[in-house]
């Protein structure tokens, strides 16, 4: 069994990490945080539609929004391909990231990218899909004694705090 001074020490690393989450979810201080989405956007009707089966969407004018307001947008290049950047995003916006408030909307009618789908009524949506954090740091945690979960701890936290979200879109669906 560990000696108590160290179970002393990971059970105040885990305190003092539960009160950073806390504190990024929106009640405390403002993080540094960015968020990065990057993906394809398909010409085609239906649900769940596979982007790398239906055609490309070029110059479709793409919006992020979280709880129906616009947080950001970006227009897909000739391939479909689009980035959305949002730099030091806030409290607000992160919070809707992490409880799944959030969508990505394409504005762009559907007969832009096709002239058959003009009788299709509404717009393509998806919901996002969490990839992972971007700190710049390296490695570390690949010990699994205390260093290496405090190790992995910290880099969690770093990366909420001040890293880049990186989202991607789940399979768009055309809702009326």
């Amino acid at each position: 069994m560990a000696p108590k001074s160290l179970v002393l020490a990971a059970l105040l690393t885990v305190v003092v990490a539960a009160g950073q989450v806390t504190r990024c979810a929106g009640l405390g201080a403002s993080p540094n945080a960015s968020v990065v989405i990057s993906g394809a956007v398909p010409c085609s009707t239906g649900n769940n539609i596979n982007v790398a089966t239906a055609p490309a969407f070029p110059n479709a004018t793409v919006q992020f929004m979280c709880y129906g307001k616009a947080m950001a947008g970006a227009t897909a290049d000739s391939s479909g391909n689009f980035v959305i950047t949002i730099p030091g995003a806030s409290r607000d916006q992160l919070t809707a990231i992490m409880s799944n408030q959030c969508n990505l909307v394409v504005t762009t009618p559907l007969a832009a990218c096709d002239a058959s789908l003009a009788g299709a009524s509404g717009k393509l949506v998806s919901p996002m899909k969490f990839l992972g954090i971007t700190t710049g740091s390296g490695g570390g945690g690949g010990d699994l004694g205390l260093g290496g979960i405090i190790s992995v701890i910290i880099q969690i936290l770093t990366g909420i705090l001040s890293g880049i979200l990186n989202l991607a879109p789940q399979a768009f669906s055309l809702i009326p």
